[in-house]
């Protein structure tokens, strides 16, 4: 996300910004095509295609949609044929059954867009889309490099109340009480002096728009909070974290132990960014990577 403004020390450790300037991050391209393919469950999965080169997939984290990442993608475009998607609940993609939800179904729609791209792609992967993609190159989804941007393990872990009251907000419409209880209290991205802001921002409607989708993500941050250390020797394609000084301590330390333990991988430190962070800092570090 965008270059952030001062901001305030949240209940997660992290800081939480007074201003998302989240135009930034939808300020890329918007007329492009969206394209669609279905994931083995039947959910169909969409995405937009830009450039061209060798494939690269990005996926974003909690109420991160395709138009988040425009700027992102549409900067990598101009090396590689760039695959930018919405994870299932979220943008144009299906909700699928979130009866049947676990990140195993996320690696699947991961696998399903990758096959379109016709050979292994290269991953860029934000925030818990960074947890699904360290399973799908755990469990050899084909990647031919894997860049994330602070997969949030060890960050405070969501509560069954939590869950079980997300879920109710959702059933019964009410949209942004779920965005509010997913940003404030469990994610933490949003305080009690920030809510008002944040509500008359113009992504505020987008976030309550993928408002069901915020159940996929406090589930993964449930199930798959601490480090996978299982996982982590399984993945063998060169891989890039990049990590901001500004975010959680515990975050920043997990990222560390990722570089540590994943066995072709290395970490960058960026010293101005968070959590939320400038897009065009971090694209041009992932597209020399991705070459």
């Amino acid at each position: 996300m965008a270059d952030s403004a001062p901001s305030t020390l949240n209940e997660h450790g992290g800081e939480a910004p007074e201003d998302l300037r989240l135009e930034d991050d939808y300020a890329g391209p918007r007329n492009l095509p969206v394209d669609t393919v279905t994931s083995l469950d039947g959910t169909v999965i969409a995405y937009e295609k830009s450039g061209s080169g060798p494939p690269v997939v990005v996926i974003g984290g909690g109420l991160n949609d395709k138009a988040m990442f425009a700027p992102f993608a549409h900067m990598l475009s101009e090396h590689y044929t760039v695959y930018n998607v919405d994870r299932r609940g979220h943008g144009d993609s299906d909700y699928g059954d979130p009866e049947e939800y676990s990140i195993h179904r996320e690696v699947e729609d991961l696998a399903a867009v990758i096959e379109v791209a016709g050979e292994p792609a290269a991953v860029f992967a934000n925030c818990t889309g960074g947890m699904v993609a360290i399973q799908a190159a755990a469990d050899g989804v084909p990647m031919r490099r894997l860049g994330m941007y602070e997969p949030p393990y060890d960050s405070p872990k969501a509560t069954d109340e939590q869950l079980v009251e997300l879920k109710r907000l959702v059933a019964a419409g009410l949209r942004e009480e779920a965005v509010t209880l997913f940003g404030k209290d469990i994610v933490g991205f949003i305080t009690d002096e920030t809510l008002e802001k944040i509500k008359n921002h113009p992504a505020w409607q987008a976030f309550v728009s993928m408002a069901p989708s915020a159940v996929y993500d406090t589930i993964i941050s449930q199930q798959h909070n601490a480090v996978p250390f299982d996982l982590l020797p399984k993945i063998t394609v060169p891989t890039l974290i990049i990590s901001g000084r500004k975010s959680t301590p515990s975050i920043q330390e997990a990222c560390v132990t990722l570089a540590d333990r994943i066995p072709d991988a290395r970490l960058i430190r960026l010293p101005d960014e968070g959590h939320l962070y400038d897009q065009r800092k971090v694209a041009p570090l992932m597209a020399d990577f991705f070459i």
